[in-house]
């Protein structure tokens, strides 16, 4: 039997979390080119919408969760599924997480937080990862608040 993929419904007025639609992708393209503005990453909003497309086609490699009030998009988060034997069978590593400025501090990124850690429990994931860009200490206070711990591990990148 297929572990779930959807994420329910949660509604913390006026904030509504969901999983991200086809719809929802030019919204979530425009949140995503600020959060890589931000970030000074590499990749376009193009870029971005490859992998979502990527994540929403096919459940089985993740899930990109929506924040919307009133029609709006006001965040997303986005996580992928890795099986690692280290931790017991498929996990999840949060991937990116935005919030719209004129949404922090509303509980917005907690609310996307609690719903991909509601998407691991339902799907029997063990172990949740978030990597976090040096500095962004709201993020850090989200996950913290949420019960992950920061671990020690040095992440090493190669651009081929």
């Amino acid at each position: 039997m297929p572990a779930p993929s959807q994420v329910s419904i949660v509604s913390t007025r006026p904030i509504q979390i969901r999983t991200a639609s086809p719809q929802d992708l030019d919204k979530l393209c425009e949140l995503a080119n600020q959060l890589l503005t931000n970030i000074r990453a590499e990749g376009t909003p193009e870029d971005a919408r490859r992998v979502f497309q990527h994540i929403i086609q096919a459940a089985d490699r993740g899930v990109v969760i929506v924040a919307e009030s009133e029609g709006a998009l006001c965040g997303y988060a986005y996580a992928s599924y890795v099986w690692r034997a280290e931790f017991c069978g498929e996990t999840m590593d949060v991937v990116a997480l935005f919030v719209a400025p004129q949404w922090r501090s509303k509980g917005v990124g907690g609310s996307l937080i609690a719903a991909l850690l509601e998407n691991a429990r339902q799907r029997g994931i063990r172990r949740v990862s978030a990597e976090v860009h040096p500095g962004n200490s709201a993020i850090e206070r989200i996950l913290e608040y949420a019960g992950f711990d920061p671990e020690r591990r040095t992440l090493w990148g190669l651009r081929p």
